[in-house]
């Protein structure tokens, strides 16, 4: 089964002193997969919080990455549910990779996409 994780979900994990660091731990244990955007921001807020580029980069090579293009782009701006772009940015990804669940702590976008895919919200 394939699992996509929300940038909130990674960003739990690497940031200091979250309240669901470690339920969103044992999400990202599992092989996972993420967006470009994921990526961009793991990076620039683990740089932001003093993380080592290299560790940070390490860690990136345990996942799984979608494709950011014109599909991803276009499907987003077709189902976009509400004004968070960034949002239906990362559900698109998931979608048109083929994941079956999306993971998030974000309840509104749960909400808003769960007729596109399967979200989960820890």
């Amino acid at each position: 089964m394939s699992t996509f994780l929300d940038t909130n979900v990674l960003l739990e994990v690497l940031l200091p002193d979250r309240p669901k660091a470690k339920i969103a731990a044992k999400c990202a244990q599992r092989e996972s997969v993420v967006s470009p955007l994921t990526a961009h921001l793991y990076v620039y807020f683990g740089k932001k919080e003093g993380f080592p580029l290299d560790s940070l980069m390490r860690n990136l090579t345990l996942l799984k990455f979608t494709d950011l293009g014109d599909a991803e782009v276009r499907w987003a701006v077709a189902n976009c549910q509400g004004d968070d772009f960034e949002d239906a940015l990362q559900v698109a990804c998931a979608v048109t990779y083929g994941c079956e669940v999306f993971v998030t702590l974000d309840k509104s976008l749960a909400q808003r996409y769960r007729r596109f895919i399967d979200v989960k919200v820890v």
